[in-house]
């Protein structure tokens, strides 16, 4: 499996899929990439890998309490609406899928806030340590 951290490190609690790779990479079994906020320029690096499975992780606004988490197949993506980056997200799941056999899952974060030269809010903060336990145990 490879998990992807999807997101922008200056803004806020969009920095989830980032920081929950950096709780996560070293100690995991797992493939971990931050791609910040351009999924789409590691497409080659990831298809090389050729996992099996892919969970992209990303601050996406689906109407949630902050904090709260949801998981979306590929194919729920569209071009816009759940994350700043659905273009991104859609374009990279298109592509992965054409080129490798695999199954593609995005692991939504709803942000509280996603303001400039912040840090993550307590509530996507304490959501990122509870899946960096809980991807640790299974590695």
């Amino acid at each position: 499996m490879c998990v992807i951290g999807i997101g922008n490190r200056l803004k806020g609690d969009d920095a989830a899929g980032p920081e929950l790779i950096d709780r996560i990479a070293g100690r995991s079994r797992f493939h971990c990439l931050d791609t910040g906020v351009a999924p789409e320029n590691y497409l080659e690096k990831i298809a090389r890998i050729k996992p099996d499975t892919i969970l992209l992780v990303d601050a996406m606004d689906f109407g949630g309490e902050a904090g709260s988490c949801r998981l979306f197949s590929a194919d729920q993506v569209t071009g816009g609406g759940l994350s700043s980056h659905a273009l991104s997200l859609r374009m990279t799941c298109d592509y992965l899928q054409q080129r490798i056999s695999v199954h593609i899952f995005i692991l939504g974060i709803q942000p509280a806030q996603v303001n400039m030269n912040r840090p993550l809010s307590e509530a996507v903060g304490a959501t990122v340590e509870k899946l960096a336990a809980e991807l640790g145990t299974l590695a």
